[in-house]
């Protein structure tokens, strides 16, 4: 690992800039040699992270921008996606805004490139649960999801 930055104690406290061997580059704050306050960490595969950090881990509020170009913005805790946040993804064209628990979504509301919009309950990243799905057309089709299926009231 390549450093250049602040020292304190001969540890990287304050500004600085890391490279790893992979490729991977932060520049941001250090607190006794770990990422921690704002920062900006690029993966070797292009993707990146900019927000703030807690013990190396993304903590807080943070921006990640994946190398196909779909981007999440809102809250972390531990490295994961918890709480609330909008994820846009580039594949389907989809909009997510809502709750996350872990990483995973638990309600809010998506919409679709086709237009159709649901709003309701999330697990395994479908639609679980109560929930309500709006159609273009004006069709709407509201009570329970499984698996992101409509299954009735």
């Amino acid at each position: 690992m390549y450093y250049e930055g602040d020292y304190v104690n001969n540890k990287r406290t304050g500004k600085g800039k890391s490279k790893w061997v992979d490729g991977a580059i932060y520049v941001g704050d250090f607190i006794n040699g770990v990422l921690h306050g704002k920062g900006k960490y690029t993966f070797e595969c292009g993707s990146v992270y900019e927000g703030d950090f807690v013990n190396n881990e993304r903590t807080g509020k943070g921006k990640f921008t994946w190398d196909d170009g779909s981007i999440y913005e809102g809250d972390y805790l531990n490295g994961k996606r918890h709480g609330y946040g909008k994820l846009t993804l580039t594949e389907n064209g989809s909009i997510f805004e809502g709750e996350y628990v872990e990483d995973n979504r638990t309600k809010g509301k998506t919409t679709f490139s086709d237009g159709r919009i649901y709003v309701g309950e999330y697990a395994d990243g479908k639609e679980n649960g109560k929930g309500k799905m709006i159609y273009p057309n004006g069709k709407v089709e509201e009570g329970n999801w499984k698996d992101g299926e409509y299954v009735g009231k």
